[in-house]
């Protein structure tokens, strides 16, 4: 029995039939997409299927009842939901960024009340996210800063009972929808430039994380990505992320492809669809002037012959670095593999989408269209940590044999 043919005791199901079920809710999503683009309205029938299917665990162990997915099966399974809608993929990785991040965790043997904290609070985020089906949503992103978080500015003060948080964010995917923001911030006065950033989690009824409802952007426009406002905000002590202050920038430097790799399987799943769309509709549109399926043009054949060579090196390179995070995770190999299908990924969507347009005409440039769309989607990918700059800065470090497990060393 294969890696992918491992079936999940509690579940009851394998990895394939994990891939598939993203496949077919993919598939679902594909009549919705064009509404919540134009509407920029959040995704909310989409989410109820992803509840539904269970997906809210697909990262979740299966003895508490998860599916277990490894890193390679999320890739996958991202990706074939990105296929029916991009929005929807991004922001259901922003819930896998919290809860997926938890499943790699080897806390057995640490022992003491520190062990205690950090399985209660696992287990909490479990049982929230498979029993009471709720959403999280990472909110990290700042004005002016972007994901760089040496350089944070909203800050926490330790108080009677837990903390109080300050300050803004401003790229939060799901606010005004998930039900609790995991908030990076650093201790308040820390000067170091590699401060103690810790993780908070803050209830979205919570009366002093306030919503700004401003997103109206050029792609990914359903998936609520508004700016959230801390103003004195208290959250009790068991709020804090694993019961573990300080730790945060350290863990993304160790072990960057939450932060990043998760959105390898979003663009991939653009690129897919666009590829798709573009075969199936220079199957049918006609050579001018006569009945010959452009298809038949061997100029079109040898387009869509390199577009498939591309799309297909970007597919194994992301699937082959997936596959060395669940094998070797935080290892200099994963790392570099992650940033490599990051810009690759980001780099093709781009291109590929813009040739699909020039190859299959004018007309495809109609919001009728899900082109013009994937277009639009596809534009934003090097723009997500890591930015494709932030890639190739990355990649050259490492290839001068920088270590880059320490959080100076690198883009955050």
């Amino acid at each position: 029995m294969n890696q992918n043919e491992h079936k999940n005791i509690k579940t009851g199901i394998n990895n394939n039939q994990i891939i598939e079920l993203c496949r077919e809710l993919g598939q679902k999503f594909v009549s919705r997409a064009a509404k919540y683009d134009v509407e920029g309205s959040f995704p909310v029938e989409n989410f109820d299927d992803l509840k539904e299917a269970g997906l809210l665990g697909i990262m979740i162990p299966t003895e508490y009842g998860g599916m277990g997915a490894d890193f390679l099966t999320y890739t996958r399974a991202l990706e074939q939901l990105s296929k029916g809608d991009a929005s929807t993929g991004l922001t259901f990785n922003m819930h896998n960024i919290a809860v997926g991040s938890l499943s790699e965790l080897q806390i057995d043997g640490i022992g003491g009340t520190r062990e205690e904290r950090m399985k209660g609070f696992i287990t909490w985020v479990y049982d929230q996210s498979i029993k009471e089906k709720k959403i999280f949503a990472s909110a990290s992103s700042e004005p002016g800063i972007g994901a760089h978080f040496s350089k944070l500015k909203t800050t926490y003060n330790r108080v009677d009972g837990g903390f109080v948080i300050n300050g803004v964010k401003n790229w939060v995917s799901m606010a005004g929808y998930a039900d609790y923001y995991v908030v990076a911030a650093r201790v308040a006065d820390s000067e170091s430039e590699t401060p103690a950033v810790s993780f908070l989690v803050v209830d979205k009824e919570n009366p002093n994380a306030r919503v700004e409802f401003t997103w109206d952007v050029l792609g990914m426009r359903a998936t609520s990505t508004n700016p959230v406002y801390f103003e004195d905000c208290f959250v009790p002590t068991e709020a804090l992320f694993l019961g573990s202050e300080g730790m945060a920038l350290y863990k993304i430097a160790r072990e960057p492809h939450w932060l990043v790799g998760g959105y390898n399987g979003v663009y991939l799943g653009i690129c897919s669809a666009t590829f798709e769309f573009m075969v199936e509709y220079l199957k049918t549109k006609k050579i001018p002037g006569t009945q010959t399926p452009l298809s038949e043009d061997s100029r079109i054949q040898h387009k869509v012959g390199e577009l498939y060579a591309q799309l297909e090196a970007t597919r194994r390179v992301t699937y082959d670095a997936a596959r060395l995070v669940t094998e070797r995770p935080g290892t200099p190999e994963a790392n570099m593999a992650i940033h490599h299908a990051k810009f690759m990924v980001s780099e093709l969507g781009p291109r590929l989408t813009s040739e699909a347009i020039r190859t299959c005409g004018g007309s495809t440039i109609s919001r009728r269209m899900p082109l013009e769309r994937y277009f639009r989607e596809a534009r934003c990918g090097g723009l997500m940590p890591a930015t494709s700059d932030e890639c190739l800065f990355y990649l050259g470090k490492a290839a001068f044999g920088t270590d880059l497990s320490k959080p100076s060393e690198t883009y955050w």
